[in-house]
């Protein structure tokens, strides 16, 4: 009872409320970053189309072989996607706005110790496919070329809006598989400081 009445008439002091910590890890920052990475890859691949050098599934590897630090020379990226245009060889199939992207998102995440599974790939390819008849209804080049396949300026200028989308949808999926590349975790090139590959094309954009 001694004791009880000693603390009774000595109470400990209260702590003071905890104050809240702020959030250091912020999810915003990192959605901005892919925000406007998949923004900058898009429009890089609509201007290789618009400009003539490279056609649909060409541009889309280009583009985002360049923005995730070239995994593949880009001769070779060309040459890959070179079979993927016009509808796969010129035949009016599958837009190769798709087909690049497809290959792309597979050219980018299975490599190294982070490569995931061949299923996931075709799943992240599943949903470009799916975004893509979503919005444009229909995933054939033959289908959506037919109302400009008269009119050569149309028909380029729809092109070249496919590609940039083409190459957004596979930026995406590379970061929804990967991402960890928001954060440019490439290693630098020999003998260079270290800068990703993402970042000097991002600024060599600018700097013409």
């Amino acid at each position: 009872m001694l004791l009880f009445d000693f603390f009774r008439r000595n109470p400990l002091p209260s702590k003071p409320p905890l104050k809240r910590q702020p959030i250091m890890n912020s999810p915003a920052p990192r959605l901005e970053a892919a925000d406007a990475l998949v923004a900058a890859v898009g429009k890089h691949a609509a201007a290789l189309f618009a400009n003539r050098k490279l056609l649909c599934a060409e541009a889309i590897m280009v583009a985002v072989n360049e923005a995730f630090g070239q995994p593949l020379p880009d001769e070779q990226a060309v040459g890959i996607a070179a079979g993927l245009t016009a509808g796969i060889g010129d035949r009016g199939c599958l837009c190769g706005a798709i087909a690049g992207a497809c290959a792309s998102v597979g050219m980018v995440c299975a490599r190294g110790g982070h490569g995931p599974t061949r299923q996931a790939i075709r799943q992240q390819s599943a949903a470009i496919h799916e975004a893509f008849v979503n919005r444009h209804k229909s995933a054939c080049c033959r289908v959506l070329s037919k109302k400009v396949k008269d009119d050569a300026k149309a028909h380029a200028a729809q092109c070249a809006a496919l590609t940039g989308y083409g190459a957004e949808l596979a930026v995406r999926s590379i970061l929804a598989l990967r991402p960890e590349l928001v954060d440019c975790p490439d290693a630098p090139t020999k003998g260079e400081p270290r800068l990703c590959g993402r970042v000097k094309w991002l600024l060599s954009l600018f700097c013409r």
